[in-house]
Order: structure tokens, then C-alpha cells, then sequence
């Protein structure tokens, strides 16, 4: 599905009303087959069940992409050896580990300074159908001084 049947398709969504059913809001008409397209399509699809749904896949971020992370380390390989740096093979592992380790960092970074509102240190997952998967609260516990409600830890 190309842009514009994708940006047609949303706003053709909108004009009916047919995603204010489902999202409660109108989608984004900006020619990207997300997740929030991809629900509404498939209610949608699903109205009658007698015909199977067919969907294409949601759209995932450049950098989520096996292509995209391949191409970029195959540029980087071919940049770094026309500049005459050459890794030798035992340098490898240690290269790679250094760089996924600052890539790490940045993410960690760019995550904390996004971040809209506490950590729910309680939280494991997000399940769908709006249920969570929590750790146990410990309410005879007392709380520990930084208000973790899992409660204070002794050491044995």
C-alpha cells in the first residue's frame, strides 16, 4: 500500500466517523500504515466475519528495520576503510561491545530526559486488553525510604 492510498484510506476512515468509533479520535492522516490505521482497518475488515482479514504489516521505525541497520553498518565499514583504519579480528568483539554500550547509554538518556511521569517500579508488562502484569505489592511491609511499595528489604 503505497502513501497515498494509505492517506486515503485514513482519511476516508475519518470522513465516515468509522475511526471515531474505534479510537475515539481521528487518525492522523499523514500516509503512514500504523498501529492506530491498523486497528481501525481491521474493525473495520472485521465487520463482516464470513471474509477472512488481510491486513499489511503496521509501519516500524527506520531503526527498527534488519535492512536499514545492515545497510548503515556496511557504510560505516566501507567509510572507516577508504580512511585507512583497519580492526584487526581480535578487535572485534571489543569494538562491537563498546559500541553497543554507548548506544545503550544514548538510549537511556534519550528515554530519561522524554520521560513524562514517574516509573511504576511495580510494572512488568502491558498485556493486550488493557491488563497489566505487575509484581506483588507487600503491604505489611513497611515502605522503604524512597516510597517503593513493594516495601522495605532486610538483609539476611
Amino acid at each position: 500500500m503505497t502513501r497515498a492510498e494509505t492517506r486515503s484510506l485514513q482519511h476516508a476512515f475519518n470522513e465516515s466517523g468509522f475511526a471515531y468509533q474505534i479510537l475515539g479520535g481521528p487518525l492522523d492522516e499523514d500516509g503512514i500504515y500504523g498501529p492506530a490505521t491498523d486497528r481501525v482497518h481491521r474493525a473495520w475488515l472485521d465487520r463482516d466475519t464470513a471474509i477472512p482479514t488481510v491486513t499489511p504489516p503496521p509501519a516500524k521505525p527506520w531503526w527498527a528495520s534488519r535492512a536499514v541497520m545492515g545497510l548503515l553498518a556496511t557504510v560505516i565499514a566501507a567509510a572507516a576503510g577508504r580512511m585507512g583504519w583497519e580492526i584487526a579480528d581480535d578487535q572485534i568483539t571489543s569494538l562491537l561491545l563498546q559500541v553497543v554500550e554507548v548506544g545503550g547509554l544514548a538510549v537511556a538518556a534519550w528515554g530519561t530526559i522524554q520521560r513524562k511521569g514517574g516509573i511504576d517500579c511495580t510494572l512488568v508488562a502491558r498485556l493486550p486488553g488493557g491488563r497489566d502484569v505487575r509484581l506483588p505489592v507487600r503491604p505489611h511491609r513497611q515502605s522503604n525510604p524512597d516510597g517503593d511499595p513493594r516495601g522495605a528489604f532486610r538483609d539476611l
